[in-house]
């Protein structure tokens, strides 16, 4: 076959390449005029879906397809490509190959499928990306776990992934150009000529309805802090036992759950934390550690080394932080901020609003802004625990409710059923209870040694209708507030009514 066949010339160079020479012979040739040289001699009808040429601006719409399939394959990549290197100046474009098969995609000829499949080398192969997992909630997901995004499927996206554990070609799958290029944006997927294999439930289960996706592990009430608001009080001491921790984790994921908070107490204070913390990798969730920041230092980093985020406590400035924490706290919390910056782990920050840290947020906002953080949650802590013994502490809902204004980040994978705060939320204690949330202490779903699962499905929803203010015009976006904050069930939240400036919740 001659390599640079006329037909192909006229369809390819002449129409889209910049850098086509008319009479120069050249024994090159780029690896999209290959590809789409191979596909015309098979499909010869499909020379008819070919673009003229066009006077607009190229606009790359799959790049990344075109990057894994054609760019890394060319010949001309080993002599240096002025479009694929990241240090040249201006905008150089795309040889005629790559802008011709970037077109015919476009144009989706009814052959389309076969020109993709023709144009990915034939020992390529496919496999979900090391931080992702399928999740089959409510509706089939995709879960990206290192970026806490949650992705919904279709029926054929789900079936397609299901596949790709690294042991079958590209060309072997029903391939659609925008999904794959999706998902090679995203790097939900890996493909290449080796792959490692990943090896997951094919049976993916489907979750509990409504589904548990978040699940708070209070691992121990030990704590180094005697912090004035601690909706604890003073705990008697428990530490829930490391085997219940994993039969908890391999639940919660067999369950479909996304991510898991470990708390305490102080977590870093829990005994088994370092066997704990060598048994994550085996789980497909998200593992967040949440931590006072006081006990975080170089030396015990291969103990939270494989948590995915580690959110630090921090309630404002020094003045503002130690008021409620202690002396030396807030330089103890920095240093381990500054320590889990430098490992790479994502960091975010909670705050509570208090009456010594309101002349903080503004200097609290530019700094943490600076910093990158993933998320800064920012609450109006409830009347409970020490805080009732520390009222100076208090502030009017009137008073607290601006300052949750400058929260910002996070991920809340949550669904438009119209219940209250809790739908998809629960926590097991040290003590080993299953909680709807951790300030109904008193009120239990069960022990975690009857089953996490059998705990959950006695958790009875409240439906947004039934709430004193289910008439307000905010609830949608409210969706109630806390029920714990709240003066009964089904009460209004003070905060929350505050914050929307409906007052009385009207």
């Amino acid at each position: 076959m001659d390599l640079k066949k006329p037909s192909t010339i006229e369809l390819v160079c002449k129409r889209h390449c910049s850098y086509y020479k008319p009479g120069r012979k050249e024994d090159m040739a780029c690896r999209g005029f290959k590809a789409l040289r191979d596909f015309i001699e098979v499909h010869p009808t499909s020379a008819a879906h070919f673009s003229p040429k066009q006077n607009n601006p190229f606009k790359d719409r799959y790049h990344h397809l075109l990057n894994h399939s054609l760019c890394q394959y060319c010949d001309f990549l080993i002599d240096g490509c002025d479009f694929k290197d990241p240090e040249h100046t201006g905008r150089p474009l795309p040889c005629g190959g790559y802008v011709a098969a970037d077109l015919l995609l476009r144009r989706s000829p009814s052959d389309e499928t076969e020109f993709l499949k023709s144009m990915i080398p034939k020992e390529t192969y496919v496999v979900l990306g090391p931080d992702c997992a399928l999740k089959h909630l409510e509706r089939p997901y995709l879960y990206d776990i290192r970026r806490d995004e949650l992705y919904e499927l279709n029926k054929r996206g789900f079936d397609f992934l299901k596949k790709c554990d690294g042991t079958h070609l590209l060309s072997e799958l029903p391939v659609d150009k925008d999904f794959l290029e999706t998902c090679l944006k995203e790097k939900l997927l890996v493909i290449g000529p080796r792959t490692n294999h990943r090896h997951f439930n094919l049976n993916l289960r489907g979750s509990p309805v409504p589904s548990l996706r978040y699940l708070e592990l209070q691992l121990t009430t030990r704590c180094n802090l005697r912090c004035k608001h601690c909706y604890f009080g003073e705990p008697k001491k428990a530490d829930l036992p490391l085997s219940r921790v994993l039969s908890a984790l391999r639940e919660f994921e067999r369950m479909q759950g996304l991510r898991v908070l470990f708390s305490g107490g102080e977590p870093l204070l829990y005994p088994d934390l370092s066997a704990l913390n060598e048994a994550l990798p085996r789980y497909a969730v998200r593992k967040v550690l949440l931590t006072n920041g006081t006990l975080i230092t170089e030396g015990n980093y291969p103990d939270w080394r494989h948590f995915d985020e580690i959110q630090f406590s921090l309630d404002g400035l020094k003045e503002g932080h130690e008021s409620l924490r202690g002396t030396g706290t807030f330089d103890q919390a920095m240093h381990g901020i500054e320590i889990a910056r430098k490992k790479g782990v994502p960091i975010s920050i909670a705050t509570m609003v208090h009456r010594h840290d309101l002349n903080e947020f503004d200097a609290m906002a530019k700094w943490i802004e600076e910093l990158g953080m993933v998320e800064w949650n920012i609450d109006v802590p409830c009347v409970a625990g020490r805080l009732l013994e520390n009222p100076d502490f208090l502030v009017m809902p009137e008073q607290g409710a601006p300052f949750l204004k400058y929260a910002k980040g996070g991920s809340y994978h949550g669904t438009d059923e119209p219940f209250a705060c809790g739908y998809h939320l629960c926590t097991i204690t040290a003590e080993g209870d299953v909680l709807k949330c951790g300030f109904f202490r008193e009120t239990p779903l069960g022990a975690l040694k009857e089953g996490l699962e059998v705990c959950w499905e006695r958790m009875r929803p409240i439906p947004l209708s039934q709430l004193e203010c289910a008439s307000c015009p905010h609830l949608s976006d409210c969706r109630g507030g806390c029920r714990f904050r709240a003066a009964n069930p089904l009460g209004k939240d003070p905060v929350m009514c505050a914050l929307y400036r409906t007052k009385n919740g009207v």
